[in-house]
């Protein structure tokens, strides 16, 4: 059955009364005053599944399209794979080496603080 427009407020409320208000992927609060509430649908066969924060309704949106754009036509499949991808690698699995891009939290601030005294001096030179 489709919905019509004027119907959308009520099942969207009957159902974040059902989840508790709260978002099943963040788990975060709906409840007035806090995140916005949308009518989460599927694209393919436009079934409505839950209630989303606003976020999460633009994320879930962004990475099935994303998992798309491998062509496989099994973005779902692919989800999991990257989530199980994700578990797996969550601790080091080739010896701990490190990409030769990647910093340190120390030494981002060392950067940003060597960035910042030379703005400095910068600025002590122009106003004399």
């Amino acid at each position: 059955m489709r919905l019509k427009a004027s119907e959308i407020t009520g099942v969207r409320d009957r159902l974040l009364k059902d989840q508790k208000y709260k978002c099943p992927l963040c788990e975060g609060s709906m409840r007035a005053g806090h995140k916005k509430p949308a009518l989460d649908h599927d694209h393919k066969t436009g079934y409505i599944r839950d209630v989303l924060c606003n976020n999460c309704n633009g994320m879930e949106g962004k990475v099935f399209n994303l998992a798309r754009r491998c062509g496989s036509g099994q973005e779902s499949k692919w989800i999991a794979n990257w989530l199980e991808y994700q578990k797996r690698h969550s601790e080091s699995q080739h010896g701990g080496l490190l990409h030769n891009t990647h910093r340190t939290e120390d030494e981002k601030r060392l950067a940003r603080n060597a960035k910042a005294r030379k703005k400095r001096a910068l600025n002590k030179r122009k106003a004399k």
